[in-house]
């Protein structure tokens, strides 16, 4: 950790001098906003539809660019973020700055907050992703809100570099250039939150872009570890000071062209809930977590518009750490949408959902069986 901090602060000391163009030709500003209708109803309790309003699900404003030739920045609020029952309040997401280690770029130190290498959906940016929610087991139950304080290093080739770049650019769903090879420690506590009990968690993760033609396959393998701080009501036992807490994932990754195919399958241990054997709430102990997601979309052509259908399929078994007594849950739901791009500016979706939640908490045991129809407007900036 230490040598880490010291190759970063060597290369920041020693970077060369502002390149000669104006600063408004380093730096970047862009964004994108997110109106979201929502339409709901419960297959087991009633046939009427209720609606959730309009709201705006996101609002990003996203400030970067290079400070010097070796020092990339990157600064990104939220100003449609919830807290409690308050809606748009201003949320920091990403606040961190890259250090360039050699004159190609190859090699990175990232010191700030920041998304966690960990699973493709979690990296890949809301703006890019065609399902309008992140599965489950790899975002809330593993790295919710997808991002941490930490310190990572990474190494990608110029190559990989470039595929991602082009992937971004010509809207084939990538996931960003985060390394093909990363390895990092952050709090592990969650986005937002402060450092709990003095023990960073580790994260690894390796990946490549293949390229087959016109097609781009990126296979990755991640894990990560440490000891999370579950939250518990004033009725549920906690069995320790924090809790075990290990992922590992494969991802399978597959740009359309026109086919394309993103698989993620994840395992470890994890806070849970478990109920009461003698009375009183239950407590909180360490066990099994597992799931996976599936989704196959296409990406078609139509006149002058690009038009990308797609079906997801998930499932999870396990307990949800950031939510307060990690409630132990079981999901299975499926979901299918098109994304249709009216111009370079602006995105219309429509979505269907379909699940199926068991949860077990201090409350008992529930069931919900729901469908729901979203409709989301997205304007880029």
């Amino acid at each position: 950790m230490r040598f880490v901090l010291c190759i970063g602060l060597f290369a920041l000391c020693s970077s060369a001098l502002l390149s000669q163009s104006a600063w408004y030709e380093r730096f970047s500003l862009r964004g994108y906003t997110q109106l979201r209708l929502v339409e709901q109803h419960s297959l087991s309790a009633s046939s009427v539809w209720s609606s959730g309003g309009l709201s705006i699900r996101r609002g990003r404003l996203i400030l970067s660019g290079f400070a010097s030739d070796n020092v990339f920045f990157y600064i990104q609020p939220d100003f449609a973020a919830t807290f409690g029952s308050a809606l748009n309040v201003v949320q920091l997401r990403d606040a961190y700055f890259d250090v360039f280690l050699d004159s190609l770029h190859t090699w990175r130190i990232r010191v700030g907050q920041s998304k966690v290498p960990f699973g493709y959906e979690n990296m890949q940016s809301s703006s890019l992703r065609l399902p309008m929610e992140r599965a489950e087991v790899l975002n809330a139950a593993s790295v919710p809100g997808e991002r941490d304080i930490g310190v990572f290093i990474s190494w990608a080739s110029r190559s990989a570099r470039a595929i991602y770049g082009r992937m971004t650019r010509n809207g084939q769903k990538g996931s960003g250039d985060y390394g093909c090879i990363s390895l990092g420690v952050y709090n592990g506590q969650g986005i937002n939150r402060p450092e709990l009990n003095r023990t960073l968690y580790w994260n690894a993760r390796a990946t490549y872009p293949i390229e087959l033609g016109g097609m781009v396959i990126e296979p990755a393998f991640q894990a990560y570890g440490g000891r999370y701080v579950a939250q518990a009501s004033p009725t549920v036992e906690q069995t320790a000071a924090d809790y075990r807490d290990e992922r590992y994932a494969v991802t399978v990754a597959i740009a359309p062209a026109p086919i394309g195919l993103l698989a993620e399958y994840a395992w470890g241990v994890a806070p849970r809930y478990a109920p009461p054997t003698n009375g009183g709430g239950g407590y909180i102990r360490t066990g099994r977590i597992e799931g996976g997601f599936a989704t196959l979309f296409y990406r078609a052509q139509v006149g002058d518009y690009l038009v990308m259908p797609f079906a997801r399929w998930q499932t999870m078994h396990g307990g949800v750490k950031s939510l307060t007594d990690a409630p132990l849950t079981d999901l299975v739901q499926w979901e299918a949408g098109v994304e249709w791009h009216l111009s370079g500016s602006l995105e219309l979706t429509l979505e269907y959902l379909r699940s199926d939640r068991r949860t077990e908490g201090t409350g008992g045991i529930s069931r919900q069986q729901q469908e729901a129809v979203w409709v989301q407007l997205q304007v880029n900036y």
